[in-house]
């Protein structure tokens, strides 16, 4: 198997891309291709674990409510027998004092003054016996109050309520896939040359594979063909064999794309890594072992398009489909050594 070294730069950027933007949920490439395909399957799975909950709740809240009912209706009753017991109470030392017949003045007026006091302690219980009930049982009477609430809730508008009660979930749903939909590109290109990489791992360990290869230039390296100056390059797939060097940029477009003149042409953008990586090449790494003189370092350009290519070719470069990619790089014979690859290797990765 190819050795491979670095993730995929298109990946990278969609994973910084959509942490950003708060989406965490996925792993990889494949979980982001299942959630696209099963969206409205798991939208539906929302609606329908709400439904379930939402069930379930309604039935305990049914048996709750009974419970409820029936323990306030006991505490009620005793509570109803405590206050109707003390009013007796009170009413019994009434008529005690009723039925007293004291002469003594003294004593008249202070039966007079009890007799104020226990009448007015006892009207008192009998006017304040439904607010002192109130308050006692408010506790339960505010939980009957709520489950009630939710069962009407639930008998008379049940979709409303499942929808509103799985709304949260679905806006979530909502957001990842729109946010998913603006990052289709990078989507389209982490797909790409992800393909590429399994593609490529199924050459041998002869093969090393640098993905996302950078270098900086400073000072910069005048390109006169392009007429510009380059402070650096970045390739997707950097791929060093015993048969050179294959700079791997990796395509992932409609045939709509591949026809678009808006599109920058992926073409004059290889090019230029070649020119940039030949100068580096030339000026860190030196190959001297064979008797002629210094050996030469191929370095082809590919342009790998994942389902749909030009029907032209062009200069400098070559275009292959994924497909037939593997079959292009063994095409070469090999001009290396073990030791000069190693040495390339090295100074590359």
């Amino acid at each position: 198997m190819a050795r491979i070294y670095r993730n995929i730069e298109s990946l990278k950027s969609l994973k910084y891309e959509l942490e950003s933007r708060g989406v965490t949920r996925f792993k990889s490439v494949r979980d982001i291709k299942d959630f696209l395909k099963k969206f409205d399957s798991e939208k539906q799975t929302v609606l329908n674990d709400t439904k379930n909950e939402l069930d379930e709740e309604y039935h305990k809240t049914c048996i709750r409510l009974k419970n409820i009912t029936q323990k306030k209706v006991e505490i009620t009753n005793l509570a109803t027998e405590k206050i109707d017991g003390q009013i007796a109470d009170l009413q019994s030392k009434i008529d005690i004092i009723h039925q007293k017949n004291s002469l003594n003045f003294i004593n008249k007026i202070l039966s007079s003054v009890k007799l104020y006091y226990l009448n007015k302690q006892c009207n008192d219980f009998k006017g304040r016996k439904s607010k002192i009930l109130n308050k006692i049982v408010q506790p339960l009477s505010q939980k009957i109050k709520i489950d009630q609430v939710f069962i009407n809730k639930y008998e008379s508008n049940k979709q409303i309520l499942i929808e509103r009660s799985a709304q949260i979930k679905i806006e979530e749903l909502e957001f990842t896939r729109d946010v998913l939909e603006e990052c289709k590109n990078l989507i389209s290109g982490a797909i790409g040359e992800n393909l590429v990489v399994k593609e490529i791992k199924k050459l041998s360990d002869d093969f090393i594979l640098i993905n996302d290869f950078k270098l900086d230039f400073s000072p910069p390296i005048f390109h006169k063909q392009q007429n510009e100056r380059i402070y650096s390059i970045q390739i997707d797939h950097l791929l060093i064999s015993k048969a050179g060097i294959f700079i791997i940029e990796t395509k992932n477009w409609s045939k709509e794309s591949v026809n678009s003149i808006s599109l920058r042409s992926p073409v004059e953008q290889i090019r230029r890594s070649n020119f940039a990586l030949y100068i580096y090449i030339s000026e860190n790494i030196t190959l001297n072992e064979h008797h002629w003189g210094e050996q030469k370092i191929p370095i082809r350009n590919l342009i790998v398009m994942i389902n749909n290519k030009p029907n032209t070719q062009f200069k400098y470069v070559s275009i292959k489909l994924l497909r037939e990619l593997n079959a292009y790089i063994n095409y070469f014979e090999p001009i290396l050594t073990e030791e000069q690859l190693n040495k390339i290797t090295s100074q590359l990765v």
